[in-house]
């Protein structure tokens, strides 16, 4: 295996450790699973980044160094994407500028997580509340659009493929196209604080979060066999298949 494909293989696996750090980081400690309703109180808001204060601001730290492994593996799918595209790789190119813009988001939100539970008991819990709730309108309602892009942009490159053994195979590309369509409920926290499409709701947050992670394992395995078969058709072929009338040439 070349330095290229091992360097390739990194990408790839920067996939799985990005989800591992999320799980690990802003579903166990921080707000993944345990999250301050839209419907609280400036108050109650203050009053849970103070019980929870330590949780978040390590949770959103291991977040935001997971997202330097995104943002390697956004690299990594845009230069599969462009070897499949060709010359003028317009789709490869926006799946990295969104990828790396939700990189950018996902960090400046942690930052906002981390603010707010800075300093929770010593400032006015407005202030608390509204960082927030900027942290999850940039979350949710800024962030969706760009992963609709990339997804939309990664599954146009796919479908274009016409070799025989793609590097996404059309259902999955046709899945995709159908998950960026239902991220789209990731908007609905801009117009309601309770119910499914509230930043902690069911539709608001969970089903697009859902969809993100699955989309992004799954088109880092078909990268990891894309790149072993690569592999495979590189190596020499062993001795006992070269002919052995070729053999008896060589010796006369």
């Amino acid at each position: 295996m070349s330095n290229n494909v091992r360097s390739q293989m990194f990408g790839v696996w920067c996939a799985p450790i990005f989800a591992v750090l999320t799980v690990i980081g802003w579903m166990g400690f921080s707000q993944g699973f345990h999250i301050a309703p839209a419907s609280l109180t400036a108050k109650a808001t203050a009053e849970f980044f103070t019980r929870h204060q330590n949780g978040i601001l390590f949770g959103c730290l291991v977040f935001a160094v997971a997202c330097c492994f995104l943002a390697v593996w956004t690299a990594q799918l845009g230069i599969m994407l462009w070897s499949v595209e060709g010359r003028s790789p317009i789709f490869a190119i926006t799946q990295v500028l969104m990828g790396e813009a939700i990189v950018l988001v996902v960090v400046l939100n942690c930052s906002f997580w981390m603010a707010a539970a800075y300093r929770p008991d010593s400032i006015l819990p407005d202030i608390v509340q509204a960082t927030n709730d900027a942290a999850w309108l940039g979350f949710l309602a800024v962030g969706w659009p760009l992963l609709t892009l990339q997804m939309v942009s990664t599954a146009v490159v796919g479908l274009s493929d016409r070799r025989a053994d793609s590097l996404f195979p059309a259902w999955l590309c046709k899945a995709s196209i159908v998950g960026s369509v239902v991220v789209v409920l990731a908007g609905g926290c801009t117009f309601t604080k309770t119910g499914p499409l509230a930043y902690d709701g069911v539709l608001g947050y969970f089903v697009p979060m859902t969809v993100w992670g699955s989309w992004l394992l799954t088109h880092a395995w078909f990268m990891g066999r894309d790149l072993r078969h690569e592999v495979v058709e590189d190596e020499p072929a062993p001795r006992s298949a070269v002919p052995q009338a070729d053999l008896q040439a060589t010796k006369v």
